[in-house]
């Protein structure tokens, strides 16, 4: 038998090299493409665990998560970031080489991958955007606790807040016409004084000279002194000068704590993030429901002592100065003349109001004989009223008490004879208060307020409130609302070993098959 050389043997051999190095090639590539996938979960799990260390005081307190990014410092610190990334991405690697190690064979890690250097690319603040994504969080808050259930009652306030606009609008018309008759109402005077107490004398060769008659002058005199008896104009000039608090407050005890204003986050340069995230909030029912989140986490005068830094803090987001009694003079005045507009509109719609106003005005320029005098201080002295009428309602919302914002003559405290004694009158106010009465407190006219003020300056005055309680109430003196972060995003470094390849790199000669990879990966609160 003729013998044949082996060379299909030899060729199988060689194309075997080609096939194994192919196989194995393929093996590592879907190791490599399991081994991203691994790096893409170390770095999420690595993300979690970071911001799984939210403040919890800022939870617990005011139900917003987010990082103290300063970690008790004074500035954030990246580093302290980046070394939590990668000490948790380091850990995360741990538990399967501990079970390897413990049980061999049992759990074996095809990956090997090992985590390199990892740097923050962006990051957002919880004061980015004015507040932005501090409101956000406050109005997810909202919408998951029991207020949720009481939009129809937050819908009302707003409806009644946009009608104190319209009301008011009106009743500043009305008083800048009333200021401007009270400047010609001397003119006029003077007029009738001239009219009332000269006369005309021609003589003789037809020349007319002005004559005064004594007689005349003395009858108006006494008619204008008379009249100025009954004028509650003068008394009341010197109510609206007097102290405000001591008026609608009376013997209640007054906070006398203050702030440095230009340690406050709105006053400072703060710290600014670049990352932009989703804000699915806003509108006028998320609106609604932040100004609830502020009266509902920011204690009021009502609430009385405490240890907070500011205690009308209520007060503040209305009056944004940096003491409680001045934020207190400001929302008594901003309650005052809602108060106001709505009880001059009471009083314009009363015909017997409006008599009384007009005997007044009558008793005090009824010598003059003109009308349109009269008139103009009867729309003075109902303006008066309103405004002795709004003290009045203020001391008896101070004292606990409740005030219809709509008025009937069954809720009106002040008689228009009582103007000349305001002062002593508003005294009643406390009995009033604690006899109980119907209508709104005074915490409902503080969500009235709320709504009359924009909520970009709402957003900035409550992390001002909400970084001062944080350091004088919780116990975190170094705590800044701009360190706090909410969302990041990074980009780490991972060194991916050949396993399978060393075969085909053997085998063809090729290099090491191990790959450098730079994987992104993000979080943020929602």
């Amino acid at each position: 038998m003729k013998r044949q050389r082996a060379v299909i043997t030899v060729f199988f051999c060689l194309l075997s090299v080609v096939f194994i190095a192919f196989g194995f090639t393929v093996l590592e590539a879907v190791r490599f493409s399991g081994a991203r996938a691994q790096c893409r979960n170390e770095v999420s799990l690595g993300l979690w665990s970071v911001f799984s260390e939210y403040d919890n005081i800022l939870l617990e307190d005011y139900g917003v998560f987010a990082v103290d990014a300063a970690y008790g410092g004074e500035l954030i610190s990246k580093e302290q970031m980046v070394g939590k990334l990668s000490g948790y991405m380091e850990e995360n690697q741990k538990p399967a080489d501990s079970v390897a190690g413990r049980l061999p064979g049992i759990l074996l890690d095809p990956w090997k991958v090992k985590a390199g250097e990892a740097r923050i690319d962006q990051y957002a603040l919880l004061t980015d955007r004015g507040g932005e994504y501090y409101y956000q969080q406050a109005v997810e808050y909202m919408a998951k606790t029991a207020w949720a259930g009481a939009i129809g009652k937050l819908k009302d306030a707003y409806s009644d807040a946009q009608g104190i606009q319209q009301q008011e609008s009106e009743y500043e018309s009305s008083r800048k016409s009333a200021e401007k008759e009270s400047k010609e109402e001397q003119n006029g005077i003077n007029d009738a004084k001239r009219e009332l107490t000269t006369y005309q004398e021609t003589a003789e060769d037809g020349s007319v000279t002005v004559q005064t008659d004594p007689e005349a002058v003395k009858a108006v005199e006494e008619a204008q002194k008379e009249g100025e008896k009954h004028d509650p104009r003068e008394k009341m000039a010197q109510l609206k000068n007097g102290k405000l608090l001591e008026l609608t407050c009376g013997s209640i005890k007054l906070s006398q704590k203050s702030i440095n204003g230009s340690e406050l986050y709105s006053r400072r340069r703060g710290n600014k993030g670049v990352l932009s995230l989703d804000t699915p909030r806003g509108g006028m029912i998320d609106d609604l429901l932040f100004r609830e989140y502020l009266l509902d986490h920011f204690r009021n005068f009502k609430d009385g002592p405490g240890e907070d830094a500011l205690l009308y803090q209520a007060e503040y987001l209305i009056g944004g100065k940096y003491n409680d009694q001045e934020n207190l003079k400001k929302t008594i005045r901003s309650l005052l003349f809602l108060r106001e507009s709505f009880n001059y509109g009471f009083l314009v719609m009363n015909p017997a109001r409006n008599q009384e106003a007009s005997e007044l005005a009558i008793l005090i320029l009824g010598w003059t004989g003109r009308p349109l005098l009269i008139a103009a201080l009867k729309h003075t002295l109902l303006l008066e009223w309103a405004y002795a009428e709004s003290l009045f309602d203020a001391r008896i919302l101070l004292h606990g008490g409740r005030i219809p914002l709509q008025k009937t003559d069954a809720d009106w405290h002040v008689p228009l004879s009582a103007l000349m004694t305001m002062k002593k009158y508003l005294k009643r106010a406390d009995a009033v208060a604690a006899g109980g009465s119907s209508g709104l407190a005074y915490e409902d006219y503080l969500r009235l307020l709320l709504n009359l003020t924009g909520v970009s300056k709402l957003r900035t005055r409550s992390l001002d409130l909400l970084e001062l309680n944080m350091r004088t109430v919780c116990g975190c003196p170094s705590f800044r609302a701009d360190n706090c972060v909410v969302g990041m995003t990074v980009v780490t470094g991972w060194k991916i070993p050949s396993i399978f390849g060393k075969v085909p790199a053997a085998l063809l000669g090729i290099g090491d098959l191990s790959a450098d990879i730079k994987i992104e990966g993000g979080f943020a609160y929602r």
